[in-house]
């Protein structure tokens, strides 16, 4: 029953056609993808590209906040 539930909610989503890159792009990530591993014997790339996810996940979840509380300071009677 749970599965009927979940496959009538993403049907329309089975509609679409598959999705694929174009051919531009996939040359580009796997041409970077080999410089990468050539720079990743003097560099730690991975850690590099970790911390800077984690930056912009806390960058990103300031601004959100700000914007939250900026929001709240706009409604006329909380403040």
């Amino acid at each position: 029953m749970l599965y009927g539930v979940v496959y009538a909610i993403i049907s329309p989503l089975l509609l679409l056609p598959d999705a694929s890159l174009p051919d531009g792009i996939v040359s580009a990530v796997s041409e970077a993808s080999s410089h990468l591993a050539a720079v990743e014997v003097v560099v730690p790339v991975n850690t590099i590209l970790a911390i800077l996810a984690a930056f912009v996940a806390i960058e990103a979840a300031i601004f959100t906040y700000k914007g939250i509380m900026w929001l709240i300071k706009k409604i006329p009677t909380i403040n």
